[in-house]
């Protein structure tokens, strides 16, 4: 089998901006905030290339059974029309999808085994499985997404930092090549945040995460 692997940059800046009054608690809960908007969302829209190339979607979003299984989970989003427009067909890319778009194509889609407590479910801390810490990037991008706290302390960011950090490198470990990117991303942005002393500035940064497709 030969592996061919296409590595795309994207360059670019993201702004954040952060009040003068900013405490070390909210930075903790922006950093978690921005390390699971950014590098766990373009490593879920990996996970799913990886199982789907983006040249076969197409084809899955039009087969009957498939459409079933994920349209009552596509009203529930109210992003129907961002996979079956009124008009015309599907003509966007994984980049274009959000965390929770992407968990339902991986649980639906992407042929994954359920983790062992069972897709949709808190995942059993032992389990390292794909499925389980997809699993766990969705329940923790829920919680501080939708959620109404907007500061973490010192060990709540410890214990949610190492979780985002444990999902990623598991997550990595499955790929056929052997990357750190989405690892080294998330770490740029603890970095930035832990170095950051005047927050009335504006966090500007990152370079963009690579994106790459294997092919087979």
């Amino acid at each position: 089998m030969t592996l061919t692997v296409w590595k795309t940059i994207e360059t670019g800046y993201l702004n954040y901006t952060c009040s003068a009054m900013a405490t070390k608690e909210e930075r903790h809960f922006t950093t978690v905030r921005l390390a699971l908007d950014k590098p766990c969302t373009k490593l879920m829209q990996e996970v799913l290339r990886q199982h789907v190339p983006e040249k076969d979607f197409y084809k899955l979003l039009n087969d009957p059974v498939k459409k079933r299984m994920i349209m009552p989970f596509l009203r529930k989003l109210k992003q129907e029309s961002t996979l079956y427009p009124q008009t015309g067909v599907f003509s966007g890319s994984y980049a274009d999808f959000d965390v929770s778009l992407l968990y339902v194509l991986i649980r639906n889609l992407a042929g994954i085994p359920d983790h062992t407590t069972g897709w949709g479910n808190d995942p059993d801390i032992t389990d390292n499985s794909t499925a389980a810490n997809v699993e766990r990037i969705r329940l923790l991008r829920n919680k501080y997404a939708h959620g109404s706290k907007s500061h973490l302390t010192d060990k709540e960011f410890k214990k949610e930092w190492k979780n985002i950090i444990s999902c990623i490198q598991e997550i990595e470990r499955t790929f056929p090549v052997n990357i750190t990117t989405f690892y080294d991303a998330a770490q740029e942005i603890f970095d930035a945040a832990k170095n950051q002393e005047n927050f009335g500035e504006t966090l500007t940064k990152w370079k963009g995460i690579s994106s790459f497709l294997f092919i087979f």
